[in-house]
């Protein structure tokens, strides 16, 4: 210090550390603890990095694992995308993902010098990390000045401070945090003014091409989008964990099984990343008794099941997209439960596990009978005791071991005007999938069904809603009740189209009767107006229908039904006409309530009988009208909106509607004009509130409706058919 003083020197930074006139450093002091703790400081960072992810931690060891697979994808600088060269897996080293969950894996670190070491060259002796050191000056030693000044960005040592070990291990971290580093050395000197510290640092290689194995199910453009970013670029493994994670959230998306099991760099820069995707080995069908849940033999032909099963085959990549198979398969006609049952193969194939699969399957009782009698949805919009129904049913189930379903029922009804009862017959052959690509069902049926004819031919009476005497027409003695009597044969093909939309297309034969509440034919009404447009006792049709059906779920819950009916006419007694026939739903939810709004609409053209027009006013048409009671016409349409909220959740709900509907001035065009001969407007609205009550059958609603006249209604239903 004198000496200094004496040159005019300012005094020295270093306290408490004494310096000989050469300006080496004696023994004494924080620099012996500095120097040996420096030695190992590399080593003490490197392992010091921890996985964060425990699907990538094993990564080390499996990194001598052999390269399984051709190349999925390869994006080169030159090209972008092309099948870059495979190196061995002896050239490729683990790449150090800091921060991602891969653990680091670096060249050797150099040591830092000895600067503690005395001039006898005896080693200094052993300190504390805690122990402040003098740092003269930070440099940073690297190829690339761009690299050298990032690091100089993230690190916090700065000259003429003293810090401890600790801080310059954090500060080694920092600049491995980048990812953009393979190897960061400390290395220190020392000065008369403390101690210089320099950062050599070694960047990691330039990506020249990334090779994918073993990922059969990822798409290329979800790799080209996450890799080619990182073409012709020092290799920054946060980036690439980044595009690691978007590949995983695509195999989570798709519920595919998959493992990052290697992820590596070769010396001239190509990066390997390998995963593991479990594959389905022999996929066994075995048939489980349904009482005692032991194996037995099946009447189900295999051929009817392994149709059903996409994702569960040889071959395929376990995914969560199996479900779907099971649920498909469990819906099919005949079987009452499905499980899978998996096994892992003690050796792997190409790299990938292989997992055989046993489908267990339960089939349903073969055939039986059974009855029973309740409420009919049909009844009550009818009212009276036309409500009640009994039925008696016979099932056949799995035809042939095909999964074919065949039902015959029988309903009786007892008849509203005190009559014989109501027999109806309905006989069906469904066969859920023919066998095409299209996943085509089949229906062969036969139906008879009694409708009574009260909305459009009953006698007219003065009543709240038709006050006006004058515009109702006199009627003469005429029978209790009308109704006709459907008897329909045909076939019917559905089948997907797209996303939520079903097609329907159908081909049927019906004879319709007009007959009194005795079962006598009838053919006029108490007002002399035709029930026929033949005039015979029946009139034959020949339909061909064609019906496509959107039915949106989740946020997009919207129904939209188009269905055109062309009457063809094969005889020359037959009746022709064209009827088409379009209805939307569309729900929105917010704040715990439902708003629905709903409309239909429908036009005829050609040989319309009366039984045939539309009906407009009702339960599931205009609210605070009788069924028919605005009116009857070859077109109409109708539009309701209701807000509900629930009272008790999935108990009760309440609701608020208005429901408004015409007949476009179209009443006059059916046959005998039965809306004028009744005084029906034609056109109105009805308003008015509900109670929705949840059962396992459906909501059963019950509403007080006012039409557009005042008059109060009650309506009383399940569901709403609208």
């Amino acid at each position: 210090e004198k000496r200094r003083a004496q040159d005019g020197r300012p005094a020295s930074r270093a306290r408490g550390r004494q310096m000989d006139t050469s300006g080496e450093r004696t023994r004494q002091g924080a620099p012996k603890s500095w120097a040996q703790r420096a030695r190992s400081l590399g080593n003490t960072v490197r392992d010091g990095v921890q996985p964060l992810r425990a699907q990538l931690a094993r990564i080390r060891e499996r990194a001598a694992a052999a390269a399984r697979g051709p190349a999925v994808a390869s994006l080169t600088a030159a090209t972008g995308i092309g099948s870059g060269p495979a190196s061995s897996p002896g050239s490729v080293r683990p790449i150090g993902l800091i921060g991602a969950g891969v653990a680091f894996v670096a060249r050797p670190i150099a040591q830092i010098a000895d600067a503690g070491s005395s001039s006898d060259g005896n080693p200094a002796s052993a300190g504390d990390d805690s122990r402040p050191i003098l740092i003269s000056s930070v440099e940073f030693d690297a190829e690339d000045p761009d690299l050298a000044q990032l690091a100089r960005s993230v690190v916090t040592i700065r000259p003429n401070f003293s810090y401890t070990v600790a801080d310059i291990s954090a500060d080694v971290q920092r600049i491995f945090s980048t990812g953009l580093f393979e190897a960061v050395a400390p290395e220190s000197v020392d000065t008369r003014d403390g101690v210089s510290l320099k950062f050599k640092l070694v960047a990691n290689p330039v990506v020249r091409a990334v090779v994918l194995r073993g990922a059969s199910q990822l798409p290329v453009t979800v790799i080209q989008s996450v890799i080619k970013p990182q073409i012709g670029k020092v290799l920054n493994t946060n980036a690439m964990v980044a595009a690691v994670h978007e590949m995983q959230g695509w195999y989570n998306d798709k519920k595919v099984a998959h493992e990052f099991v290697n992820v590596g760099i070769s010396a001239d820069g190509i990066i390997e990343l390998q995963v593991q995707e479990p594959r389905i080995g022999n996929v066994e069908v075995r048939f489980i008794d349904r009482k005692t849940r032991e194996p037995c033999e099946g009447q189900t032909k295999p051929a009817y099941i392994f149709r059903h099963l996409k994702n569960i085959r040889p071959g395929a990549t376990l995914s969560g997209r199996m479900s779907e198979d099971i649920t498909d398969l469990t819906n099919t006609s005949g079987l009452e439960n499905v499980n899978v049952q998996f096994s892992q193969r003690p050796h792997a194939v190409d790299g990938s596990p292989i997992m055989d699969a046993i489908v267990n399957v339960t089939e349903k009782q073969k055939a039986g009978f059974s009855g029973g009698g309740g409420i009919s949805a049909k009844g009550l919009q009818e009212g009276g005791m036309s409500a009640l129904v009994a039925n008696a049913d016979y099932y056949r189930r799995n035809l042939f071991g095909k999964c074919q379903n065949l039902t015959a029922r029988v309903e009786l009804s007892p008849s509203p005007g005190g009559g014989k009862p109501d027999v109806d017959v309905k006989l069906s052959h469904m066969d859920p999938w023919i066998g095409d690509s299209s996943r085509t069902s089949r229906r062969v049926f036969l139906d008879s069904d009694s409708t009574s004819l009260e909305p459009i031919h009953a006698k007219a009476e003065p009543t709240d809603d038709n006050q006006d005497v004058d515009d109702v027409a006199a009627a003469g003695d005429g029978p209790k009740a009308l109704y006709v009597r459907k008897v329909i044969s045909g076939v019917e093909y559905r089948r997907p189209l797209a996303a939520s939309w079903t097609g329907t297309l159908s081909a049927t034969y019906q004879r319709a009767y007009t007959h009194d509440d005795l079962k006598q034919t009838c053919l006029h009404d108490a007002y002399d107006s035709p029930l026929t447009f033949s005039g015979l006792a029946h009139d034959t049709t020949f339909n061909v229908l064609s019906r496509f059906v959107y039915e949106g779920r989740g946020k997009d819950e919207a129904l939209l039904v188009l269905t055109a009916e062309q009457a063809v006419p094969v005889t020359a007694d037959m009746l022709w006409f064209n009827r088409v026939v379009v209805r939307a739903r569309r729900k929105f939810h917010a704040m715990g309530a439902t708003l629905e709004v709903a409309a239909k609409g429908g036009n005829i053209i050609g040989d319309l009988p009366p039984y045939e027009a539309f009906q407009i006013g009702g339960a599931n048409s205009v609210r605070g009208y009788p069924e028919g009671g605005v009116g009857t016409g070859r077109k109409f349409i109708v539009g309701s909106a209701e807000l509900s909220v629930p009272l008790a959740p999935d108990q009760f709900d309440g609701y608020v509607f208005f429901d408004i509907g015409s007949d476009l001035k179209s009443g006059s065009q059916v046959l005998g004009d039965p809306a004028q001969a009744r005084g029906k407007p034609g056109q109105g609205y009805g308003y008015g509130a509900g109670i929705a009550m949840h059962t396992p059958v459906g909501p059963i609603r019950f509403e007080y409706a006012v039409s557009e006249k005042g008059a109060g209604r009650m309506h009383c239903g399940l569901a709403r058919s609208f």
